[in-house]
């Protein structure tokens, strides 16, 4: 068991004047007026071969950011979902003239960044390198080798994410309402998983980039302290060989809206919050008129902590932390999110104050206060935007992506100041149909599930955002006791079980690209040691059957509270048959799907409250994975454990991998060797001495 510390640090603001008045903190502030700013003139020059470049000059600093865009549609991936992303991060791994390594040499050489997607790739640096930046983009854009042993790498890196991805509820949720909101046959519903990042290959990623890497589908963007003449002389010489070529255009169903309020589940059986996203697709094209009404709308409902949902929510209920909301329109289909974590005790009172606020602001004109504040906060954050080459970049390669008129960013602020209340209650009448809203929520269904169907029929769905049939547990005629039996025969015996004096295991594995090695030794009744060395550190835990202890570099100490009970249920190598003795209780808490594969929920509480959950399969009892919870400084911690790849290890079926999953971290433990009963000493367990002070001199 881990040890987790949390640091816990305060800062103290020392505040000194002379006071002259009063404030009342009761009366939020006045705003202040809108600030005056122009987006700065740009020019525009389309090259042979069809690429359109803008140069924005600005002096101000010696330095300058380019932004190199792919104007394409989203792409549908199917099987291999994620290898535009893949792609390109792999652009950015090797060339054909220099590998990953020298890349990041050279580009550290002279202080610069260069990142690439699988749309777009982006640089920035001192302007005095003007001309090396630009070498090494076009070496990254139009000559990339697409390394396999790279393409090993990223993928690894992908699939360990989505392993944490499926213990981080935010993540989950996210899924879950693109997918409820789209569907799998539209780009913006489909979700990249283990398998299907597996299937990329190399080949996949250069059909990728040749077909949508054109110069006649490119925007670049260069920003900052150059001269107009002599940078597009360099884009010449770097792009100009550059061939042009057609690219798909796709197009997809529409989006329909939701025929009536959904709310879509994730049981995840040990959270004490609900996660939760509220919201709708929105057929907002980016050319509409209606978008700055729009995004002053949402500022004023969720934009911020000044705003309606994170009063109501926090300010006023104290139900959470924070609540806010986004919109954006889209040339496809845009979206509206309200999102929020509650604790489960008032996940349905959250979701009425959330549905409150939306009719709120459809039923009622906005006070001229919020109206104001609203706009300064928008006019606020677009001149702070304008202050970086990078978001000037973006802002210019957006009017010319969306064919927008050539003063849209310069008459930006006079823009926020004309949306009246009016326009406000007309665009949120037009655009939010709160009766016809997802709610996407990832909880402990046992706990929120019934409070939910009153907003709507509840639909279940498992981490990957597929949709669950589940069992309830009455519906069971399994027991605990049976359950436990089935697996205790499937996986050796209760007589082998019974012969069980001992049991040695080494593992290896890899946390974080960095190699780990552990050894577990378990001796009957429930005696338990692990050494765990990594980074050439080696921490130890140990529990003689009533004491526990640990040990690391930072010192030796005893074990208590959590800590040590963990421990009781650690030692045994059949907990099952023992599991009363233990002062467990275990009861059969329904049927869920783990992998794709139907499993029994087994609970095993503990007289204090805490709770471990085992999954076995109903077909073939072995089991699927394990979920606890450990309370720590830092609050409720998930552990997850699955086990994967079941083999014979001396009569024992055991399972040869364990995927876990701790703090957003996921890594794979290999067992590399197991050996039973081979006589362990007691004084394997016991407390080590301490050692012993140096001497003074």
């Amino acid at each position: 068991m881990k040890r987790i510390i949390v640091l816990l640090c305060a800062a103290l603001v020392v505040l000194t004047g002379h006071v002259t008045a009063q404030l009342d903190r009761s009366v939020m502030p006045a705003p202040g007026p809108a600030p005056a700013v122009s987006f700065p003139d740009y020019d525009l020059v389309t090259t042979a071969n069809g690429m359109r470049v803008i140069v924005v000059e600005n002096s101000e600093l010696p330095t300058l950011a380019i932004r190199l865009l792919i104007d394409r549609q989203p792409i549908l991936e199917k099987e291999t979902a994620g290898a535009v992303d893949l792609t390109g991060q792999l652009m950015r791994s090797g060339t054909g003239k220099r590998t990953k390594d020298q890349l990041d040499e050279e580009i550290d050489e002279i202080g610069a960044s260069i990142s690439a997607s699988g749309t777009a790739v982006f640089a920035s640096g001192l302007s005095r390198h003007t001309e090396k930046l630009m070498e090494l983009l076009a070496d990254i854009a139009l000559k990339p080798s697409f390394p396999k042993d790279e393409l090993d790498k990223l993928i690894m890196q992908s699939q360990s994410a989505l392993k944490a991805r499926k213990s981080e509820p935010d993540q989950i949720v996210d899924l879950l309402r693109k997918k409820a909101l789209y569907g799998g046959e539209h780009p913006y519903g489909e979700v990249e998983t283990e398998e299907s990042v597996g299937r990329v290959t190399t080949a996949r990623c250069k059909e990728i980039y040749t077909t949508y890497f054109k110069p006649n589908a490119a925007i670049m963007a260069i920003v900052g302290d150059v001269d107009k003449k002599k940078v597009l002389a360099l884009v010449e010489k770097y792009f100009g060989a550059w061939n042009k070529g057609g690219i798909p255009v796709p197009v997809y169903p529409a989006v329909k809206p939701l025929p009536a309020r959904t709310v879509a589940l994730v049981d995840r059986s040990s959270s004490v919050q609900s996660v939760m996203r509220v919201g709708q697709a929105v057929p907002l094209l980016r050319t509409s008129p209606d978008v700055m009404p729009v995004t002053v709308m949402n500022t004023i409902l969720g934009g911020g902590s000044s705003f309606r949902l994170f009063m109501n929510l926090r300010e006023t209920h104290s139900y959470t932390y924070g609540a806010y909301s986004t919109i954006g329109p889209d040339e496809l289909v845009g979206a509206f999110t309200a999102a929020t974590s509650v604790r489960n005790s008032v996940t349905d009172s959250a979701l009425t104050e959330i549905f409150h606020e939306i009719n709120r602001i459809r039923d009622e004109e906005v006070s001229a206060v919020e109206l104001e504040r609203a706009k300064n906060a928008l006019s606020g954050g677009f001149v702070r935007g304008l202050e970086t080459a990078s978001n000037v970049a973006n802002l210019a390669i957006d009017v010319e992506r969306y064919d927008l008129p050539k003063d849209y960013y310069k008459t930006y602020l006079q823009r926020v100041a004309a949306v009246t209340a009016k326009d406000v209650q007309r665009v949120a009448r037009q655009y939010l149909a709160p009766d016809k809203m997802l709610v996407a929520v990832v909880g402990s269904a046992k706990d929120i599930k019934t409070k939910l169907a009153s907003f709507g029929p509840v639909m279940m769905y498992d981490e990957d955002g597929i949709p669950v049939v589940e069992k309830p547990a009455s519906a069971i005629t399994m027991t605990a006791d049976e359950i436990f039996a089935k697996y205790i025969e499937r996986t050796g015996g209760k007589k082998k079980y019974a012969a069980l004096k001992d049991r040695t295991m080494e593992m290896s594995g890899k946390v974080q690209s960095m190699d780990v090695k552990m050894k577990v030794i378990q001796k009957a009744p429930s005696k338990f040691y692990q050494e765990t060395a990594m980074m050439g550190m080696v921490q130890k835990q140990g529990f003689d059957g009533l004491h526990g202890w640990a040990s690391s570099p930072m010192g030796l100490q005893d074990l208590e509270g959590d800590q040590l009970e963990d421990m009781k249920f650690d030692g045994p190598m059949d907990i099952y048959s023992q599991y009363k003795t233990l002062g467990l209780k275990a009861e059969v808490t329904g049927v869920k799907d783990v992998k794709g594969k139907e499993c029994y929920e087994v609970t095993l509480s503990t007289a204090s409250g805490n709770s471990m959950r085992h999954y076995f399969d109903t077909k073939e009892f072995l089991k699927m994975r394990e979920t606890s919870v450990r309370n720590t400084p830092r609050g409720p911690i998930e552990q997850v454990s699955d086990f994967v790849d079941y083999k014979d290890f001396n009569g024992f079926l055991m399972p040869a991998k364990f995927e876990q999953t701790v703090m957003g971290q996921s890594f794979v433990i290999t067992t590399d060797k197991c050996e039973f009963n081979t006589g362990v000493a007691d004084a394997v367990f016991e407390k080590p001495a301490p050692a012993a002070a140096p001497e003074k001199k």
